[in-house]
């Protein structure tokens, strides 16, 4: 009963209560916060160093050095490894020396290992020689005078090498086909030819114009000469600068006055004809007329002639225009008054031989590459180069395509330049094999001044030289 009547008293405690709270709302004081630990999930970005194994791709520039094709100037096959050879030039040094040294740079690079020893003679260059030889250590290569007869004359004593069996035919091509063959002795040819001249006829305003006479009364043929000489004598009193090719007489005999020197058999002398005969009068007339220097007329060395000129003291003087540099270095007051005219031409209608060419010693340890200096020297490239530092003419026929040749020049030296080709492409060696050539040159020889300087008639002379000369191959 107790415990009902207590559950009722609450009952009506709890609804007064309520009653309370709906009639008047009391201040409640706000809830204390609460402290949370909330455990959020996030992205979260972070930068970071990442080592990434990577194939790099570098570009490289490689330089390949391709396989060397042959030298264009190699042309002689065979040449031997590590050969050591001489080389000997005539007058050259030291004016061209540049020249020559890179010609030989260029050489060794065309072919690598030849060792290649250059000497230069000048007046002494025939005495050197034959010493040379007969001490058995001549020069392996060798550069010899075709207009003086060098070549027939070594070549005819056994001590030249014979090419024609030994060298290309399409190096044999490079040449003109006369030159080619010149100084031939029993048909083989025995020379590179080099550098060639042209003929002309220097002439000494100073001089030849006080005789009355003008250029175009200079003779074309040779046979004029002693009408000249005699007036230059008698106008100004001056001797005429002339000379005979005493080291090859025959030969002047052949182009100056067409003797034939030789039977067709090669076994008897013919230089005592009629022709002959004539021919030498020309220049006993020219003695006796007391008109031409007897000195200069009989000597063996081309530069004692070129010297009087170059002194003053001569009218005109016959030469190739590569020796004009010799006057300009030695007398330049007198390069201009210097004229050129072609030389007279010989009754033979040849314009005249080759001027220089280079040989191989017959005996060379190194033939092939000797040969191969030689060519390299001739060849048109080297040539052309030659021709640009001194008034010479190449012996090739392609040098000429080089525009060198056909651009005007001012120069004295240089004015053959345009004609050159033409004039060196008639070029030819007429003069048949001589047998003991240097022998019958000096009884030829002898002959020839008995005439002119101890009053021995001319025919006679000759006649007498034909007996001894014929005696030697008989």
């Amino acid at each position: 009963m107790c415990t009902k009547l207590f559950s009722v008293l609450v009952l009506v405690s709890l609804l007064l209560a309520s009653c309370a709270t709906a009639t008047q709302a009391p201040v409640v004081a706000p809830p204390a916060p609460v402290k949370e630990t909330v455990v959020v999930q996030q992205t979260q970005i972070v930068e970071q160093t990442q080592i990434v194994e990577q194939t790099q791709v570098v570009e490289k520039v490689v330089v390949v050095t391709p396989t060397p094709g042959p030298n264009p100037e190699a042309v002689i096959p065979g040449v031997e490894p590590n050969a050591q050879i001489t080389f000997w030039t005539f007058w050259l040094s030291p004016t061209f020396d540049d020249y020559i040294k890179s010609t030989i740079a260029r050489f060794n690079i065309a072919y690598p290992g030849v060792t290649v020893k250059w000497e230069d003679h000048q007046a002494t260059f025939q005495d050197d020689l034959r010493n040379s030889f007969a001490a058995g250590n001549a020069p392996d290569v060798i550069n010899l005078s075709v207009s003086e007869g060098w070549v027939s004359d070594y070549a005819t004593q056994g001590k030249l090498l014979p090419l024609d069996d030994k060298v290309p035919q399409t190096v044999k091509d490079l040449y003109f086909p006369g030159l080619w063959k010149e100084q031939l002795v029993n048909g083989v040819n025995y020379q590179f030819p080099w550098y060639q001249g042209i003929s002309v006829d220097l002439i000494n305003h100073q001089v030849y114009d006080k005789s009355g006479l003008k250029i175009e009364d200079f003779p074309k043929t040779i046979d004029g000469l002693p009408a000249l000489c005699k007036t230059i004598k008698q106008k100004t009193g001056t001797l005429c600068d002339v000379r005979l090719t005493v080291n090859d007489i025959l030969s002047q005999m052949v182009y100056e006055g067409g003797v034939k020197v030789i039977s067709d058999d090669g076994k008897t002398f013919t230089f005592n004809s009629p022709e002959g005969a004539t021919w030498l009068n020309m220049y006993v007339t020219m003695v006796k007329d007391g008109s031409v220097d007897k000195t200069v007329l009989v000597t063996d060395q081309d530069r004692t002639g070129l010297d009087l000129f170059t002194s003053g003291k001569a009218a005109f003087y016959a030469t190739g225009p590569n020796l004009i540099r010799d006057v300009r270095q030695n007398n330049p007051g007198l390069y201009g008054y210097l004229a050129v005219v072609p030389s007279p031409v010989g009754k033979s209608g040849v314009l005249g031989k080759g001027l220089m060419s280079i040989s191989v010693r017959v005996d060379t340890k190194f033939p092939n590459a000797s040969m191969a200096l030689a060519q390299f020297f001739t060849n048109p490239q080297s040539m052309v180069e030659f021709a640009k530092k001194v008034a010479v003419y190449p012996s090739s026929p392609s040098a000429y395509d080089d525009p060198f040749f056909s651009s005007p020049s001012a120069a004295i030296e240089d004015s053959a330049k345009p004609i050159a080709k033409d004039i060196i492409s008639k070029y030819a060696d007429i003069v048949p094999t001589i047998p003991k050539k240097a022998d019958v040159n000096a009884i030829v020889l002898a002959a020839v001044q008995s005439a002119l300087f101890n009053g021995v008639d001319a025919q006679k002379a000759l006649d007498d030289a034909v007996a001894k000369a014929n005696a030697l191959i008989q």
